[in-house]
């Protein structure tokens, strides 16, 4: 089959997967070399405490989202990894937080708990009365559990994390606006931004057709999720004492703006 038939899961990707990390060869061994640093930073310790309990698990989903977006990458699926890149930026910057401010653990609690009164009163209000997937004795549960988490953040009500104010609080502006940012606008949201690579314009922005089709181009997505997953590997590695580790985080930041510089002169 082909791509025009089956898209992105048609069973010959390998030509594909290959053509790209061949045309990106440089990006990909940053890419490798800062996996197998991840790697063995993570599952090098079992956390104890509660700290190193949200360190640890927060650094897991940010090296999850990179390995994730280094996957969809060598696939041509642009939209798909910008999404994660934002993920791991998102988490990188929950983890410089909780490095600075023990503090942020309640804000991350606080953070469920306005998800899951949303949930709840999501489905008292869209839910029909007489719906039966929804009992009475159901609806009477959500109810009480709406009043009862509620009273807890009486009279103030439980405030959602501020991405913005969590990245100055972490030091990291440059990450939440040059990447985070970025890839709200032009992968996880739908937007102007990211509905344009379903287009084919000319050199002056005019529509000339649809696109469906893999991108080839894309050395800034992994830009991009080497800089977030650098930044939580900084944190993690921080006040842990790993010498080693931090030896080779220094070697991966001086090779990775080395290749940025001269991505940056070629264009």
């Amino acid at each position: 089959m082909t791509f025009r038939v089956e898209g992105f899961l048609e069973d010959a990707e390998r030509e594909r997967i290959a053509n790209i990390r061949h045309r990106h060869a440089q990006w990909f061994s940053i890419v490798e070399k800062l996996n197998r640093l991840a790697m063995m930073v993570l599952l090098r310790e079992r956390p104890m405490v509660n700290e190193e309990v949200y360190i640890g698990t927060l650094y897991a989903r940010a090296v999850s989202m990179f390995q994730g977006v280094v996957r969809l990458a060598e696939r041509g699926m642009g939209a798909e990894a910008r999404t994660l890149v934002r993920a791991c930026a998102e988490t990188a910057i929950a983890l410089g937080c909780v490095r600075r401010d023990k503090g942020f653990f309640d804000r991350l609690d606080e953070d469920y708990d306005k998800h899951r009164l949303a949930l709840a009163n999501d489905l008292l209000r869209l839910v029909p009365e007489d719906d039966p997937n929804l009992s009475v004795e159901q609806r009477t549960e959500l109810q009480q559990f709406v009043d009862g988490l509620s009273a807890q953040y009486s009279p103030a009500k439980s405030r959602p994390i501020n991405w913005a104010d969590a990245a100055v609080a972490a030091g990291l502006t440059d990450l939440y606006v040059i990447i985070y940012r970025t890839t709200s606008a032009d992968g996880a949201h739908v937007s102007l931004k990211a509905l344009e690579r379903y287009l084919q314009v000319d050199g002056r922005n005019n529509i000339k057709g649809f696109r469906f089709s893999p991108e080839f181009e894309i050395a800034d997505t992994l830009s991009a999720a080497i800089a977030a997953l650098m930044h939580a590997t900084e944190a993690k590695l921080s006040g842990a004492g790993d010498a080693e580790g931090e030896r080779q985080w220094r070697e991966l930041i001086h090779e990775w703006n080395d290749l940025v510089a001269s991505d940056d002169a070629a264009q």
